[in-house]
């Protein structure tokens, strides 16, 4: 499992504890909640239902010898289903399958709007209210007692049951948050994973480069140090010494434009800048290698008054490589393109092209067609891969289309122009 999916787990098992917390405390005081407003409406009924029974009890005359059948008979009259009435100890009536143990009532601890208690029997929730009521007779007051029953189970009933649901809902959502979570952190950190797998092959390929110039420095530099050479061979060393720091200076210079253009938090500077200035800059830059092999630069397209919206150094570095590519790959005495037209910008050269297979490839950093011919002239095969860098950080594109043999062309495509 690796480090996404542990975050998506844990956040889901955090988010999941913490809804059922809630939900479990919602439920707890909503079943509370239903309970007090069973206790108010059902006590007051039974209260009225009592009050009702005292004032109709007080209104008989049957004096001393008041029969309980009459007790019981106006009991019934005024009295809700499931209640029960007690005369001392002695029960008269009892609508409920409730047993009451009178003698552990403890009114006390009355309770608004009368008494009530709570209590769990087989297994069911029984909501009990009780009230003493007095009768006068002739020579003695008589005590009754009234008891009312009902059941709430199903209010507790209700509440696992949604408290069920509750757990099974939250493990669905759960579970659809995990997922979404790890698309989502995947989706944040892919491009800081690309950047970063980019940047880990680059350092990977340059300290491949580099071993060997390294290692031949290292081999020249103690020899002439501990080793008496003639001239010739001394001179020889410390030229091959200098020709490779030079291309080790150019190599960091290039590694380090290029990671700084795969940073996400990369920024160009776009401003407008005239396509003849932009060519008489690269052309002044590789004039010196264009004169060495005989080359000529022409410039062809819809050059004249044209400008682009461009950073222009970064556009001035990327034509620059394309073109020291393409003296690379031509003959003496040949042509190099510069042109640009409404939505393109391109080099294009008449040498020895790029096989099919290779065209992709030739974007990878440190990538060579011809890997002894490159080294010999010197290409570290960096300058397509900074070119294709340059193009999507303007968000273009960078296209290739060659043919063995008869020449490669490199196109700019973009998508703002002056």
């Amino acid at each position: 499992m690796d480090m996404i999916k542990k975050i998506a787990l844990i956040g889901s098992v955090m988010l999941f504890v913490l809804a059922q917390f809630v939900s479990c405390y919602v439920i707890f005081a909503s079943q509370k909640e239903k309970i007090n407003l069973l206790v108010e409406k059902e006590g007051r009924m039974f209260l009225g239902c009592v009050s009702q029974f005292n004032i109709e009890l007080n209104g008989l005359q049957y004096g001393e010898d008041m029969q309980d059948h009459v007790l019981t008979y106006c009991f019934r009259e005024n009295m809700p289903e499931y209640s029960a009435l007690y005369k001392g100890e002695e029960e008269l009536y009892n609508g409920s399958s409730y047993t009451f143990d009178v003698g552990s009532v403890d009114f006390s601890e009355h309770k608004i709007p009368c008494f009530y208690q709570l209590e769990k029997v087989n297994g069911r929730h029984i909501l009990v209210f009780c009230e003493k009521s007095l009768a006068e007779s002739k020579k003695k007051q008589v005590e009754y007692m009234m008891f009312y029953t009902v059941d709430v189970t199903y209010v507790y009933k209700g509440s696992m049951e949604m408290m069920a649901r509750e757990a099974v809902i939250s493990v669905l959502i759960s579970l659809g948050m995990a997922l979404l979570l790890v698309y989502l952190i995947k989706k944040i950190t892919r491009p800081l994973q690309a950047v970063n797998e980019a940047q880990r092959q680059l350092i990977g390929s340059m300290s491949h480069e580099m071993k060997t110039p390294l290692t031949a420095i290292k081999g020249f530099s103690e020899t002439l140090l501990s080793v008496n050479l003639p001239k010739e061979k001394e001179d020889k060393a410390l030229r091959y010494i200098h020709q490779e720091s030079g291309r080790l200076s150019r190599l960091s210079e290039k590694m380090m434009e290029l990671t700084r253009l795969y940073e996400p938090e990369c920024r160009i500077t776009l401003q407008e800048v005239s396509a003849e200035a932009l060519f008489e800059e690269v052309g002044e830059s590789v004039k010196h290698r264009l004169e060495e092999k005989g080359i000529h630069l022409v410039w062809e397209g819809e050059w004249k008054g044209k400008a682009l919206r461009v950073d222009a150094d970064l556009m001035a570095s990327f034509l620059i490589n394309l073109v020291n590519n393409s003296v690379m790959a031509s003959e003496e005495g040949s042509c190099i393109y510069l042109g640009v037209d409404e939505h393109t910008l391109w080099v294009r050269d008449e040498g020895c092209g790029i096989p099919p297979k290779e065209v992709d490839k030739v974007r990878k950093a440190f990538y060579r067609v011809d890997k002894s011919r490159s080294r010999k002239s010197g290409n570290m095969g960096l300058g397509l891969a900074l070119c294709d860098q340059i193009a999507a950080v303007h968000q273009g594109r960078m296209e290739i289309q060659s043919e063995t043999g008869k020449g490669t062309k490199v196109i700019y495509r973009f998508f703002t122009s002056g």
